[in-house]
């Protein structure tokens, strides 16, 4: 049988056929990837990767016709915009680090206006500064390609793929992961892994690696 090859930096909808593909953690028919199905996911990541280009273009027009007098919403509009388009360009196929980068600078410069707007307003610095922290933190997360991936409104995931693609990470993304989830969503998952693993063992592909997997993920606590 032949094996697929897999880009070094594929999009969204690849990287989940990669982490399917011979997997014992998936179904079998998960596992299962086609030449054709890897060929499309390829293609509508590049288109992505073109309509990204495009939202980054019109963004950017929009920004440099600014005269510096927009009102608060239009700025916190624009923010929003440049956010969307930076978590999206984490996950796409190829080098986008030059995109990246210029997005960040984007987004400090729209907070430095937005700061400004507020004045001396302690309120709405307060809420600034909660809002830059959480910003943070959810910076930090995407710098795990599995996180980002969960995260996105739009992700590729089926319902039945989330454990055995949260599973599919090493044991710091996996714990990472598992602080997204409150704790009902958190034993939902643990009892699927129980079963899970149960399956496995039964199978007999369960070695030390997966163990430890299985163990971050059920021991992980908020």
């Amino acid at each position: 049988m032949d094996t697929l090859q897999f880009l070094d930096s594929p999009g969204l909808r690849e990287r989940q056929l990669q982490r399917r593909y011979r997997n014992p953690l998936f179904s079998a028919e998960q596992q299962d990837v086609s030449e054709q199905q890897l060929e499309q996911a390829r293609q509508q990541d590049q288109q992505e990767v073109q309509q990204f280009a495009q939202s980054l273009q019109d963004l950017l027009t929009d920004v440099s016709q600014f005269s510096g007098t927009e009102e608060t919403d239009k700025i916190l509009q624009t923010k929003e915009r440049a956010d969307k388009l930076y978590e999206q360009c984490i996950g796409l196929s190829g080098d986008h680090e030059r995109e990246r980068e210029g997005l960040l600078k984007l987004n400090a410069a729209i907070m430095t206006a937005i700061r400004s707007a507020a004045g001396q307003d302690p309120l709405a610095l307060e809420e600034l500064d909660r809002e830059s922290q959480a910003r943070d933190i959810h910076m930090a997360l995407l710098e795990y390609s599995l996180v980002a991936d969960i995260l996105r409104a739009d992700t590729q995931l089926e319902e039945d793929e989330l454990l055995p693609t949260i599973l599919s990470g090493d044991e710091e993304t996996i714990s990472t992961i598992m602080t997204l989830f409150n704790n009902e969503q958190r034993q939902i998952l643990e009892q699927q892994a129980e079963a899970l693993k149960q399956s496995l063992q039964q199978q007999g592909v369960m070695d030390q690696a997966l163990e430890k997997k299985f163990l971050t993920l059920t021991s992980t606590h908020q």
